[in-house]
């Protein structure tokens, strides 16, 4: 492939990523199960979920004792294309995270994670094959 069809996937990749954040923080549990193939694999310390049914719960799940804001911060992404179709992808997160609405009175990050990705390719749009959250920092549960 040449390098302008590939600037045109790291784009749509570096897409994928912002829409992530973006539907995590403010979307809604179907948009963001959508980024994810069927048979996608997410996990995030013990936490492990396969396919987008169990994505899209997880979602759910997450606001299930109330109203949650969250913010993600991503960024240094690096991607490696391995096929015309599937890519490998290393970016670090930070993320805001709390129960109840804006504004909340919290300036430590809840996590600083390298996000490890396998992108495919189905039907023309970039999706996650694959992400593991890998926590670097976290912060202190509160007692």
């Amino acid at each position: 492939m040449d390098r302008a069809s590939r600037l045109g996937d790291r784009l749509a990749i570096q897409q994928l990523n912002d829409d992530f954040c973006h539907e995590l923080d403010r979307g809604d549990a179907d948009g963001f199960a959508r980024l994810f193939t069927p048979d996608a694999l997410y996990t995030f310390g013990p936490r492990i979920l396969r396919g987008t049914a169990q994505i899209r719960d997880f979602y759910l799940n997450r606001t299930r004792d109330g109203p949650r804001t969250s913010r993600h911060f991503v960024t240094g992404l690096r991607i490696e294309f391995v096929s015309e179709q599937a890519a490998r992808g290393l970016s670090v997160c930070m993320t805001f995270s709390a129960p109840g609405l804006p504004p909340i009175e919290s300036t430590v990050p809840a996590v600083v994670a390298d996000f490890e990705d396998v992108y495919a390719l189905t039907d023309g749009q970039w999706q996650f094959a694959e992400r593991h959250i890998r926590p670097m920092f976290k912060a202190a549960v509160p007692k």
